[in-house]
């Protein structure tokens, strides 16, 4: 067997809690098509490219803090955030509709601590869309070595 680096639970779950704590009253921010955020995304490119539907919030979604850290199953710790209903509406004069291509969290500082992209994007331009946004981080999980 091959060295063979990983975390231990405890450490896991000391980790967790530490990236817990940065992600304490952060905003949840959605980017509209066609851009889509990929691994080499800034700030200001997500910023540049953030929705501007009806009813989305100036700046972003609240999140209140996550919740965990908790064992994930197979290594490594989970955390959680709250639930964030994403709905369209009411619509302005005249109406503005994105398609949602993905989201990204910043902390209280303004930086980036987590993205990602949806496919397909998601259409927010009549009242009634909407979608439930729950994220789930799962942190230092450990990967056995091959060969």
């Amino acid at each position: 067997m091959p060295d063979y680096q990983f975390f231990t639970t405890e450490a896991a779950l000391r980790q967790a809690a530490f990236t817990l704590n940065a992600f304490t009253t952060s905003k949840l921010r959605l980017t509209k098509a066609p851009y889509v955020p990929t691994p080499t995304s800034t700030r200001t490119d997500l910023r540049a490219n953030e929705c501007d539907f009806d009813g989305y919030p100036t700046g972003g979604y609240a999140i209140a803090a996550y919740t965990g850290p908790l064992n994930y199953s197979g290594g490594g710790a989970v955390i959680t955030s709250p639930l964030v209903n994403v709905a369209y509406g009411p619509a302005g004069s005249p109406p503005v509709g994105n398609s949602v291509s993905g989201w990204w969290i910043e902390d209280s500082a303004g930086n980036v601590v987590a993205a990602a992209s949806f496919s397909p994007a998601r259409p927010m331009a009549t009242v009634g869309d909407g979608f439930p946004w729950i994220d789930q981080i799962v942190l230092f999980r450990n990967s056995p070595p091959t060969g």
